[in-house]
Protein backbone atom coordinates (compact mmCIF):
# COMPACT_ATOMS: atom_id res chain seq x y z
CA UNK A 1 0.00 0.00 0.00
CA UNK A 2 0.99 3.75 0.28
CA UNK A 3 1.81 3.42 3.62
CA UNK A 4 5.02 0.91 2.69
CA UNK A 5 5.81 2.87 -0.47
CA UNK A 6 5.75 6.16 1.51
CA UNK A 7 7.99 4.19 4.80
CA UNK A 8 10.33 2.97 1.79
CA UNK A 9 10.90 6.30 0.13
CA UNK A 10 11.72 7.81 3.45
CA UNK A 11 14.09 5.19 4.24
CA UNK A 12 15.94 5.45 0.88
CA UNK A 13 15.68 9.26 0.07
CA UNK A 14 15.05 11.36 3.19
CA UNK A 15 16.42 9.95 5.92
CA UNK A 16 20.23 9.97 4.99
CA UNK A 17 19.63 13.71 4.62
CA UNK A 18 21.39 16.21 6.84
CA UNK A 19 19.40 18.70 7.65
CA UNK A 20 21.35 22.19 6.39
CA UNK A 21 19.52 24.40 9.53
CA UNK A 22 17.71 24.21 12.77
CA UNK A 23 14.98 26.96 14.06
CA UNK A 24 13.25 26.64 17.17
CA UNK A 25 11.83 29.48 18.37
CA UNK A 26 11.47 29.86 22.17
CA UNK A 27 9.31 31.91 24.57
CA UNK A 28 12.80 33.69 26.21
CA UNK A 29 15.19 32.96 22.70
CA UNK A 30 15.71 30.57 20.38
CA UNK A 31 17.47 27.13 19.39
CA UNK A 32 19.78 27.38 16.07
CA UNK A 33 21.88 25.43 13.86
CA UNK A 34 23.38 26.55 10.55
CA UNK A 35 25.41 23.46 9.23
CA UNK A 36 28.20 22.70 9.48
CA UNK A 37 28.25 25.42 13.10
CA UNK A 38 27.25 23.63 16.32
CA UNK A 39 23.43 24.47 17.79
CA UNK A 40 23.16 27.72 19.70
CA UNK A 41 21.08 28.07 22.37
CA UNK A 42 19.94 32.12 22.60
CA UNK A 43 18.09 34.50 25.15
CA UNK A 44 16.75 37.73 24.13
CA UNK A 45 18.62 40.37 25.97
CA UNK A 46 17.33 44.53 25.41
CA UNK A 47 21.36 45.65 25.78
CA UNK A 48 22.28 43.70 22.37
CA UNK A 49 22.69 45.28 18.96
CA UNK A 50 20.86 42.01 17.34
CA UNK A 51 18.13 41.56 20.30
CA UNK A 52 19.75 38.07 21.36
CA UNK A 53 22.80 36.50 23.49
CA UNK A 54 24.61 33.29 23.27
CA UNK A 55 24.51 31.59 25.60
CA UNK A 56 25.45 27.67 25.04
CA UNK A 57 27.05 25.91 21.89
CA UNK A 58 26.40 21.99 21.36
CA UNK A 59 27.79 19.93 19.00
CA UNK A 60 24.59 17.74 19.24
CA UNK A 61 20.61 18.95 19.12
CA UNK A 62 19.63 19.43 23.06
CA UNK A 63 16.27 18.00 24.51
CA UNK A 64 13.84 20.27 25.66
CA UNK A 65 14.44 19.47 29.46
CA UNK A 66 18.45 20.36 28.58
CA UNK A 67 17.22 23.70 26.66
CA UNK A 68 15.65 24.56 29.94
CA UNK A 69 18.07 23.74 32.50
CA UNK A 70 20.75 25.54 30.09
CA UNK A 71 18.23 28.84 30.64
CA UNK A 72 17.87 28.18 34.18
CA UNK A 73 21.74 28.08 35.02
CA UNK A 74 22.33 31.32 32.64
CA UNK A 75 19.59 33.08 34.31
CA UNK A 76 20.76 31.72 37.98
CA UNK A 77 17.82 29.48 38.85
CA UNK A 78 20.49 26.45 39.37
CA UNK A 79 23.23 24.92 39.43
CA UNK A 80 25.75 24.36 36.43
CA UNK A 81 24.64 21.05 34.84
CA UNK A 82 27.79 19.60 33.34
CA UNK A 83 29.60 19.94 36.60
CA UNK A 84 27.16 17.99 38.77
CA UNK A 85 25.13 15.16 37.26
CA UNK A 86 24.19 16.37 33.64
CA UNK A 87 20.93 17.92 31.86
CA UNK A 88 17.56 17.20 32.60
CA UNK A 89 14.77 17.66 35.49
CA UNK A 90 15.01 14.27 36.97
CA UNK A 91 19.08 14.85 37.66
CA UNK A 92 17.72 17.77 39.28
CA UNK A 93 16.41 15.45 42.47
CA UNK A 94 19.09 14.00 43.18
Amino acid sequence: GFGMAGRMLRERLIDPLMPTYYLRTLSWGALTRLYPRQFTVWQEDANEDDGYRMIKSMSRLPSNPEVEDIYDYENGNANDPEKSQGFGALNALG
